[in-house]
């Protein structure tokens, strides 16, 4: 049955059109310091100019370096640094609390004297994308590029049902596998793999205790750390 599901899937039409090659580009990169805890380095894109879906014109995209775990939040529009702070807290900060490192572009909402003062009274330290050069801001970039490919193969034919899509790709994409980690955002967060439909009937036969849920999320970090060291220099 899984040789058939591997067959159908790389068969598919729909992700033949949709899907791209992803890989590292060519050249030269100034990385930055390699991440050890969860939401503490952060980056931050927009993916502009997308078809009207319910008054939603815009992604913001903000993702943790450490697990990968991103959201995507669809705004009416590009928003200002003001509003964009209240989406910060709103949506960031009351399930993060305040990251240590944040990365962005040099667009005017991250380079306003307002949102620099937001992120100063956080005791957060702001880094912007080199000019002409976006890739430095790279993790935010892949990951607006994978929520593109999602939408691209489920929108209608109007492209006007995305903003209804966002959470379910959102979901794909915080449980698929992450190649620089080796697990899925999710359970590097949660410790546990996400079930789509919850198993209401049977029991665990073997229940887990707290000191070995805490040995295995300490587990998982250490190896995720491990791996982001070395896929940072291959």
């Amino acid at each position: 049955m899984r040789s058939d599901i591997v067959l159908y899937v790389q068969k598919c039409i729909v992700c033949a059109k949709s899907k791209s090659n992803v890989g590292k580009p060519l050249g030269l990169f100034q990385t930055v310091s390699d991440p050890t805890q969860l939401w503490q380095d952060i980056a931050m894109d927009f993916i502009v100019e997308l078809p009207n879906s319910k008054g939603y014109t815009v992604i913001w995209t903000v993702i943790d370096l450490f697990s990968k775990q991103a959201h995507f939040l669809p705004c009416r529009g590009l928003p200002s640094a003001k509003q964009l702070a209240t989406m910060f807290i709103q949506q960031i900060y009351r399930l993060h609390g305040a990251p240590k490192h944040v990365i962005s572009d040099r667009g005017v909402q991250f380079t306003a004297k307002f949102w620099r003062t937001f992120f100063k009274m956080l005791g957060c330290s702001q880094g912007l994308s080199s000019a002409y050069h976006p890739n430095t801001n790279g993790a935010a970039e892949k990951a607006n590029a994978m929520v593109e490919l999602y939408l691209r193969s489920y929108v209608n034919y109007q492209q006007t049902n995305w903003a209804d899509l966002i959470p379910f790709a959102e979901l794909a994409y915080n449980n698929a596998v992450h190649s620089s980690t080796g697990y899925s955002p999710f359970y590097i967060v949660h410790g546990m793999e996400f079930g789509p439909i919850p198993n209401f009937i049977s029991n665990p036969k073997d229940p887990i205790t707290i000191q070995d849920w805490s040995e295995k999320i300490k587990q998982c970090w250490n190896n995720v750390q491990a791996a982001l060291k070395e896929s940072t220099y291959k």
